[in-house]
């Protein structure tokens, strides 16, 4: 698995352990609660909409830099003579 697929999977994988701690960990059932529906919804849009923006933001190329480093000024007097 490589860094990206990690860092993708990581940030999933804490929400759904906290969901499931906040289903498990109490005696009445929260998922009973018009709230609980709500804030899952918004939950889960939410993580959707992330990862719809960095794929859609790291598709697009940014123009190169110039180089302004000393070497590459140097090498172009050199190429110059």
């Amino acid at each position: 698995m490589d860094r990206q697929t990690l860092a993708n999977v990581v940030p999933l994988a804490a929400v759904v352990i906290a969901l499931a701690e906040y289903l498990l960990d109490h005696t009445y059932p929260r998922y009973a609660s018009p709230w609980f529906w709500i804030a899952l919804v918004a939950t889960i849009s939410l993580l959707v909409l992330v990862q719809v923006l960095r794929l859609y933001r790291g598709a697009q190329a940014t123009a190169a830099k110039p180089d302004y480093s000393a070497t590459s000024v140097i090498r172009r007097r050199n190429r110059l003579r």
